[in-house]
């Protein structure tokens, strides 16, 4: 099973490579050592998803971009997780930025801890009940457990901080053009029943073109497929599973030309793009479709997965 869950990672990750590659479950990694030598990206989201830690205040003269202003139990919960090294000297901390309603947080175990992972992170959350009562407020202050990623790939830590760093503008985006991050459940599109988030006007677009490229093409037919595609002034409708429609789609999303994608995963309440895909969205450039329910675990792309997904994105571009 696990190796199943790492090929499906591996698989999602291929398909989806501008969204941070975190672990978006609070089941841990079966084969994972968690007291051995890592780095995490680790998430915890505050009960009820209040947002008890701070303000987001938009820029101005003194701050060009959005950012927290942080309330005093934000204070204490950043001083909390800065002062884990004092318990356990083999955690460097690496970033961390508070929301006013959870927290990221990267960490470098740089030797063997002498207990579990989890039992650090329960320790942290520990302290920030305490330090809520002190200030007379109501505990727990967190949902229960945590979400951890696992640092795997080259460039994936660079991928973490910069997506760390840029969630208060990300929350500003959100917070001001939400009728692009609104998450609809149960539409019927092109006959099949699905989730979506986006522009919905792409749909009436009047020319959506599918975007279909053989494993077998080489860079240079890739390329001129993508010349031809770009200059069309269609909408492109695609999963992007090929190495080919993810070369084109990518394009597409770097022009400014609208892209329907259909995604392997449907969404929750919180779900949003990531990286270039964030601010297509904004912009009105992107729908992102699902066929299927949403899930916190990453499964194998299986043939019939990719079949329902090109069958969807033909059905959107012929109208059926």
């Amino acid at each position: 099973m696990d190796d199943k869950r790492n090929e499906g990672r591996k698989q999602w990750s291929q398909l989806h490579p501008e969204v941070p590659a975190t672990v978006s479950m609070k089941r841990r990694m079966v084969s994972h050592d968690y007291q051995g030598r890592a780095i995490y990206m680790i998430t915890m989201c505050v009960e009820g998803r209040l947002p008890r830690l701070g303000i987001l205040q938009g820029p101005d003269d003194s701050h060009p971009l959005p950012w927290v202003s942080l309330s005093p139990l934000g204070e204490r919960v950043k001083a909390e997780w800065l002062g884990i090294p004092r318990y356990y000297p083999q955690i460097r901390m690496l970033a961390l930025t508070i929301m006013p309603d959870h927290i990221h947080g990267i960490l470098f175990v740089t030797e063997p801890l002498p207990v579990h992972f989890g039992k650090v992170i329960n320790g942290f959350k520990i302290g920030c009940n305490r330090a809520a009562r002190e200030l007379g407020l109501s505990v727990p202050l967190w949902e229960q457990g945590y979400t951890d990623g696992v640092l795997q790939g080259k460039g994936q830590l660079d991928r973490w901080i910069s997506y760390l760093n840029d969630n208060p503008r990300r929350l500003w985006v959100k917070r001001n053009h939400q009728d692009f991050f609104a998450v609809s459940h149960h539409l019927t599109i092109a006959g099949s029943t699905v989730s979506a988030m986006g522009n919905h006007r792409l749909l009436q677009h009047p020319s959506i073109i599918q975007v279909y490229c053989s494993r077998r093409m080489s860079k240079e037919e890739i390329a001129r497929e993508g010349d031809r595609l770009l200059a069309h002034g269609a909408v492109l409708v695609s999963p992007a599973i090929s190495p080919g429609e993810r070369t084109i789609i990518d394009r597409a999303i770097e022009a400014g030309v609208p892209v329907i994608l259909i995604c392997n995963n449907g969404f929750d309440a919180i779900s949003k793009p990531g990286g270039k895909l964030f601010d297509a969205c904004a912009s009105g450039k992107v729908l992102l479709v699902s066929p299927f329910e949403h899930h916190n675990d990453y499964y194998p792309l299986t043939a019939e997965c990719c079949r329902q997904m090109n069958a969807l994105a033909r059905a959107i571009a012929t109208r059926q």
